[in-house]
C-alpha cells in the first residue's frame, strides 16, 4: 500500500503539462510522446490513461489492460501505444496516416493510477504541425517568349518561392519581378506552385521552394543557351542546338566518283596509245613482244582481233 501511495504521489504531483510541438507529414506516423517519469515501477494492472484532442476525441485509451474501449471512429486503427514500457511511465503513442484535419491539433495525455481518489493528472501536451514535401520542381525555357517556368504540386503548407539568377553575378530576384501562382487543391487542400520570369541568354536560372513547417528548401536549376536544347514546355518552341551533318555521302561524291572517272579515262588513253589512235591493226608476231611482260602481248593481241573483227564487218 505504501508503494502504490507513493506512485500516486508521483504522478499526481507531477508537473501540470509537459510542453512540445511535433511535426506530422500527411500519410506518415508521428510519436506523440509522454513520460511519467516514474523512479518506480508501475502496476498496469491499476493505471487508465488516454489521449483526447482539443474537441474531447479520444484517440487511444488504455484501462487497467484493455486497450481502446473509448476510442472514436475518427482514430480507429490509427494509434498504438508501448505496451512494455508503461510500467517504467512511457505513455506515449504513435499516430498514423497523419492527414490535413489533424493539423494544429492540441493532444493531451490523462493518467489516473487507482488507489488515492482517482484522480486524473495531465502530464503532457502535444502540438501538432502538419505537412506535406513538395517535389523538386520543374523548371523549363520558352525560348519563343524567352521566359523560364517552375512548377511543382502536393505540398502543404503553402510555400514561399524565390529565384535567383546568375550571369555577371549571382542575385535573388523581387518580387515585382515575377509571376507566382499557389492555389491548394479542392478535394486534398495540397499546394500546387506556378511560377515564371523573364530570362535572357547565357544565364543560369534556379527555382526555391520554401516549406515553412519543415524548414527545408527544394531547387532547381537551368542554364539559358543558345546551342542547347533545354526546354521541356509543350506550349514553347524546343531550343534547338547544332545537329552534325552525316558528311560520309559527300565525300563518295566529291573523292570517289571523280577518281573512278579518271581511272576510266586514262584506261581509255592506255588503249588507244596500245591499239593505235584510228582503231589500227598492230599484230604479234609470237610471244616476242616482252616490254609490259605477257599481260602486254595479250593486250595487244586483243587489240589485233578487235581490229579484225571490225575488218570482216
Amino acid at each position: 500500500m505504501a508503494i502504490l501511495i507513493l506512485i500516486s504521489v508521483l504522478l499526481l504531483s507531477a508537473p501540470a503539462a509537459s510542453e512540445n510541438e511535433v511535426t506530422g507529414i500527411i500519410g506518415e506516423s508521428v510519436l506523440l510522446s509522454c513520460d511519467l517519469k516514474s523512479s518506480t515501477a508501475i502496476d498496469t494492472a491499476r493505471l487508465r490513461f488516454h489521449w483526447q484532442d482539443e474537441s474531447e476525441r479520444v484517440l487511444y485509451s488504455f484501462d487497467k489492460g484493455e486497450e481502446n474501449q473509448h476510442q472514436d471512429s475518427l482514430y480507429t486503427n490509427r494509434t498504438k501505444a508501448f505496451r512494455s514500457e508503461m510500467s517504467s511511465g512511457n505513455m506515449s503513442i504513435k499516430l498514423s496516416q497523419v492527414t490535413l484535419e489533424d493539423k494544429q491539433n492540441v493532444y493531451r495525455a490523462f493518467a489516473t493510477l487507482f488507489g488515492e481518489n482517482d484522480k486524473h493528472n495531465h502530464p503532457c501536451r502535444t502540438t501538432l504541425l502538419v505537412a506535406a514535401r513538395f517535389p523538386t520542381p520543374s523548371v523549363t525555357v520558352n525560348k519563343t517568349n524567352m521566359n523560364s517556368t517552375c512548377s511543382t504540386q502536393g505540398g502543404y503548407p503553402r510555400p514561399m518561392v524565390t529565384w535567383t539568377i546568375q550571369d555577371r553575378g549571382n542575385r535573388t530576384l523581387d518580387p515585382w519581378e515575377v509571376q507566382t501562382n499557389i492555389t491548394p487543391d479542392s478535394e486534398s487542400g495540397l499546394y500546387s506552385v506556378w511560377s515564371q520570369v523573364n530570362i535572357t541568354e547565357n544565364q543560369t536560372v534556379t527555382c526555391h521552394i520554401f516549406n515553412p513547417v519543415l524548414r527545408e528548401t527544394v531547387s532547381n536549376t537551368t542554364i539559358v543557351s543558345p546551342s542547347k536544347s533545354i526546354n521541356t514546355d509543350p506550349a514553347g518552341d524546343v531550343q534547338k542546338g547544332f545537329t552534325p551533318i552525316n558528311i560520309t555521302p559527300i565525300i563518295i561524291t566529291i573523292v570517289i566518283i571523280p577518281v573512278l572517272i579518271l581511272f576510266s579515262i586514262g584506261g581509255y588513253f592506255v588503249y588507244k596509245k596500245r591499239c593505235g589512235a584510228s582503231g589500227g591493226t598492230i599484230k604479234v608476231e609470237g610471244n616476242n613482244h616482252q616490254r609490259n611482260g605477257h599481260v602486254e602481248t595479250e593486250l595487244l593481241d586483243r587489240c589485233s582481233r578487235a581490229s579484225d573483227n571490225l575488218e570482216a564487218d
